[in-house]
């Protein structure tokens, strides 16, 4: 797994990187697993739509997005097993994980909490949690072509973790 490129805007990102993989890929290629923090639904969706990828992927929503995948096992199995369907009734060949700054589930759930006040420390759990989930997504799913794991604000979105 690597780390990759500067921080850039959301839409930027998909354009470059999402639509040349999956846009012209039959059925439903990509799988998004976001946060379910109000913020950022509408305007991931919004970006899809606009790069003309509507019905291009299917998307799960579990507080903290990565963290989710491995907080608790209950909800690590729910997501797997969505995750299985969405890859044989969908054909997903490719995972992207929309963390988010100033998550409160990684407030909550993680001990000590992480807070957007040190964005270092901020970006480093979501870095260790995303390598964590995509070791998860991997071992249970290892056809998948794709498991990626971007940090978002909207504003700009840093590619933390890819793995092939």
């Amino acid at each position: 797994m690597k780390s990759k490129q500067d921080p850039i805007d959301f839409e930027s990102y998909v354009s470059r990187n999402i639509v040349p993989e999956i846009g012209k890929v039959a059925g439903v290629p990509l799988l998004m697993l976001q946060c379910m923090d109000s913020r950022y639904p509408h305007r991931t969706i919004q970006t899809m739509d606009s790069e003309g990828l509507r019905g291009k992927y299917d998307q799960l929503i579990l507080a903290g997005a990565s963290l989710g995948v491995v907080h608790k096992r209950e909800w690590q199995i729910t997501f797997l097993d969505q995750l299985g369907f969405a890859i044989q009734e969908h054909g997903v060949s490719q995972v992207l994980i929309l963390d988010h700054r100033d998550c409160g589930a990684y407030k909550k759930f993680l001990d000590p909490p992480v807070t957007p006040d040190d964005p270092k420390k901020e970006k480093e759990a979501h870095i260790e949690i995303c390598e964590r989930a995509i070791e998860v997504i991997r071992g249970k799913f290892p056809q998948l072509t794709k498991v990626r794991c971007l940090l978002l604000p909207i504003e700009t979105v840093e590619e933390l973790v890819t793995s092939p």
